[in-house]
């Protein structure tokens, strides 16, 4: 189905800053999708209530730290509405503590979530736009 509203991807949305970025896009009559990659429950209830505000909404389970799990995401928002228009980069994991303390393989997973996760899903943006 394709929109006249504007379209917004914001990743890690079920929660926190993501949520109320996702709230206050709906409230600026765009379609929002909400992506989440573990608490489906809180994702759930925050489209629900950018629903209630009166936007569109498209649930996507994804992890930005996967290649295909962000071009799933892609395809699915440009297969609804036919564009992307705006791309928030909100998803973010870290441990914190003295770097040497940090185990490799977690120091790894921060860098896939939050670098290559927001350079894919930009690059990926620029394309669909």
């Amino acid at each position: 189905m394709k929109d006249a509203r504007p379209v917004a991807i914001v990743t890690g949305s079920s929660r926190g800053v993501g949520a109320a970025i996702a709230k206050r896009l709906a409230e600026k009559h765009y379609s929002v999708v909400s992506n989440y990659s573990k608490s489906e429950r809180e994702a759930l209830e925050g489209a629900a209530a950018c629903e209630a505000l009166g936007a569109e909404t498209l649930l996507c389970r994804a992890n930005v730290a996967e290649d295909e799990d962000c071009r799933r995401m892609a395809r699915e928002a440009v297969a609804r509405w036919g564009r992307i228009d705006a791309l928030v980069n909100n998803a973010g994991y870290g441990s914190y503590g003295a770097v040497e303390d940090v185990p490799i393989a977690e120091a790894r997973r921060q860098f896939e979530v939050n670098v290559f996760g927001l350079a894919r899903l930009s690059q990926l943006n620029r394309k669909a736009s």
